[in-house]
């Protein structure tokens, strides 16, 4: 899934999502960024026809540098400080549709 985040206003970079948690997500980003930072983020994502997404204020807590297509590129674990009750019930109910989609794979 694809992803937006910013540390300031005017700083916006884009992102992959890896993997998503109802506390957090693993992301894939050129950009170094230092443990500890906060970031806001923005996740898109479709259910069936919809595109949707949800917005959150996140903590680096992890990172990694990775090798993708032979690229270096870092992987982050970020885990969400704050996130609206609204976009809380839109990542609850993207997480519900992927498991129910990983039993029948």
């Amino acid at each position: 899934m694809p992803l937006e985040y910013w540390e300031t206003c005017d700083s916006r970079q884009g992102g992959l999502v890896v993997d998503i948690k109802e506390n957090g997500l693993c992301v894939r980003s050129p950009i170094d960024m230092y443990i500890g930072g906060e970031l806001g983020i923005r996740v898109f994502f479709s259910l069936g026809y919809e595109f949707d997404g949800f917005q959150a204020l996140a903590k680096i807590i992890g990172k990694d540098l990775c090798s993708e297509e032979g690229l270096e590129v870092y992987e982050y674990e970020l885990e969400f400080l704050g996130i609206s009750e609204q976009d809380r019930l839109k990542l609850r109910n993207l997480l519900d549709v992927r498991r129910a989609k990983s039993m029948y794979c």
